[in-house]
């Protein structure tokens, strides 16, 4: 078992923090692999009122009350109120240091496992005194697990999902988290965990992982929304298939409390499923977000394509595109599957299924694992083709923008939205295209100028900036009003206070109630 963390962050070091993404450690072929997320050891927060008691579905927990299950229906995290605080996390600390040090020529960090750090007999309370310290765990498959908690805001968004099911190197993510804990005077929580996984043969794998749950100051304390340390499971080649158990012990230090609870998933080696005659490919898009199902993204393209005319299939493109392209990102144990498909596919569907894979790979240097050489090379003209949708490229074609909305729809993650703001820095290109139209000669008498061509080269570049700025903020806008998620995305951006002013302004007035309506971005079938 491979284990590896990240020390606290302040608020000071969030951005930094998120920009470095995840730490990854090789281990042992023969071993699953246990990686401490970065989580969210920079921010904290925590409910104001005990009616808001967990952070899953209403139905899946057997202490929400009824009254409880019914305000939920849309809170963000399965438990998310209004008025959520947060207090910085603790700095780094030596000893953390000390151990990066002492085993730095090994695969993975050598981490000491959590102690307590409250004294015993240190006076407490809880907020809800008559009420037990209550553990929560959640293992779930959604990666943007941790945006829904750093950058929303509170009473929006999606539900923690909790699986039951994974297949072989798909990911799950570890929350433990708790309610009702104890505090002392200076409103600070002293939780540890500990995680035993259970192989189906009822062997365990590895020692225990011992790590802080939150070990610092809280703010309105009841509810834990998020771990200061979460674990990232998946299983490799010589796992076997069946049930595991995660069994997780808390311990409340200073409450002098000890709760477990386990979660059991089942693991299965991934195999194509066969799709339901009335499968809607359009409402599965718009709804992936919410509870993805990759297992369902193979058979689902040869629909899309089935039900796309081929005169249309150009327009719908770029949003199915930047889908697929962030599905096998964050899912690439699918891609062994997609190319034994692409081997046996017939044309239509080999089609479509070069056109994903291409754009997936139009960075690549070399054939990832699960591509063999043959299909590396089929996928040349594809991989090396010029797409315009490319939404990492500088911002100057809509069909960007679709793809950056397709990778938010299959992922729920900030960053696809925090792009699509990137074109309203152009707010001085504003009238660019009117006065162009104005300097073009008509096409027959009377007639108004034609409207920007932004795939005409000799369109000037102050047009184009202006056309996609106009383009993004629409589209922001309509979907805003659509998904709540992303409301709360936008808004929680403009909390955080770095933006320009001229983006800033464009996005308040955008999010305004009185804004003009508009449809939001829909399914690439549409």
């Amino acid at each position: 078992m491979v284990v590896a963390t990240r020390p606290q962050a302040s608020h000071r070091s969030l951005a930094s923090a998120l920009a470095e993404g995840s730490l990854e450690f090789s281990g042992n072929a023969s071993t699953r692999h246990l990686l401490a997320d970065p989580g969210v050891a920079h921010k904290r927060r925590a409910l104001r009122t005990g009616r808001f008691p967990l952070l899953l579905a209403p139905d899946e927990h057997p202490l929400m009350p009824i009254r409880a299950r019914r305000l939920l229906v849309s809170a963000a995290l399965l438990g998310f109120a209004a008025g959520c605080a947060h207090r910085p996390g603790p700095e780094k600390s030596a000893a953390f240091s000390a151990a990066i040090a002492a085993d730095s020529r090994s695969a993975a960090p050598a981490i000491a496992p959590a102690v307590r750090r409250s004294t015993p007999g240190t006076p407490f309370t809880r907020a809800l005194p008559d009420t037990p310290f209550s553990p929560i765990l959640v293992v779930t498959t959604q990666v943007a697990r941790e945006d829904f908690f750093v950058h929303n805001i509170a009473g929006v968004g999606p539900r923690y999902h909790p699986t039951e099911k994974l297949y072989r190197g798909q990911r799950a993510y570890v929350l433990p988290l708790a309610r009702n804990y104890a505090f002392d005077a200076l409103e600070r929580a002293d939780l540890t965990y500990e995680l035993i996984v259970q192989k189906p043969d009822g062997t365990r794998d590895g020692a225990p992982f011992m790590a802080s749950l939150w070990q610092d100051t809280v703010a309105a304390p009841d509810l834990l929304l998020y771990p200061a340390t979460t674990v990232v499971f998946h299983t490799e080649a010589t796992d076997p298939v069946g049930p595991y158990r995660f069994m997780v012990r808390i311990h409340d230090h200073l409450g002098g409390d000890t709760r477990q609870i386990e979660h059991a998933v089942t693991l299965e080696d991934y195999a194509p499923p066969t799709l339901p005659a009335d499968f809607d490919p359009d409402a599965w898009f718009n709804g992936y977000y919410l509870q993805p199902t990759p297992e369902l993204a193979l058979p689902a393209l040869a629909r899309f394509f089935k039900k796309l005319p081929a005169d249309k299939r150009a327009g719908a493109l770029p949003p199915l595109l930047g889908f697929y392209d962030q599905i096998l990102t964050d899912n690439p144990w699918l891609l062994p599957a997609f190319a034994a498909r692409l081997a046996a596919a017939e044309p239509d569907e080999a089609y479509a299924l070069s056109l994903a894979l291409g754009f997936h790979l139009r960075s690549a240097s070399a054939a990832p694992a699960g591509l063999d050489r043959a299909l590396w090379e089929r996928l040349a003209v594809f991989r090396s083709h010029t797409w315009p949708s490319d939404p990492d490229a500088e911002l100057l074609q809509p069909s960007q923008l679709d793809a950056l909305w397709g990778r938010f729809f299959a992922s729920a993650l900030q960053a696809p939205v925090r792009r699509l703001l990137d074109p309203l820095a152009y707010s001085e290109d504003l009238g660019a295209a009117e006065r162009w139209r104005k300097t073009l000669a008509s096409a027959s008498p009377g007639e108004a100028p034609a409207l920007p061509d932004l795939d005409d080269p000799s369109t000037p570049l102050a047009v184009r900036r202006e056309v996609m700025l106009r383009t993004a903020l629409w589209s922001l806008r309509a979907n805003a009003r659509q998904h709540p998620l992303v409301r709360g995305y936008l808004e929680q951006t403009l909390r955080a206070g770095d933006l320009a002013p001229g983006i800033r302004a464009l996005l308040e007035r955008a999010l305004r109630p009185d804004a003009p309506p508009g449809p939001a971005v829909a399914a690439p079938a549409s």
